[in-house]
């Protein structure tokens, strides 16, 4: 299932807001690394529907994998 992609600036606001003690380079460097898993969480996730391949599996699907290879 996808999930849905938050900005780095909204995550760092509710980072900022949970642990006031963290510099702002490390509260930055945190929401990049929140944004850039969920990006990737959604591309490796595998549908469940045939009609709508997504990431990883589509591209599979273009280059002619099939489950008998």
């Amino acid at each position: 299932m996808k999930i849905t992609i938050q900005d780095y600036s909204k995550i760092a606001k509710q980072l900022k807001e949970e642990y006031p003690k963290l510099s702002d380079f490390e509260i930055l460097s945190l929401a990049i690394q929140i944004e850039r898993n969920q990006i990737l969480e959604n591309e490796l996730v595998v549908s469940s529907y045939d009609k709508h391949p997504v990431g990883l599996e589509a591209i599979a699907i273009a280059l002619g994998y099939n489950k008998s290879n």
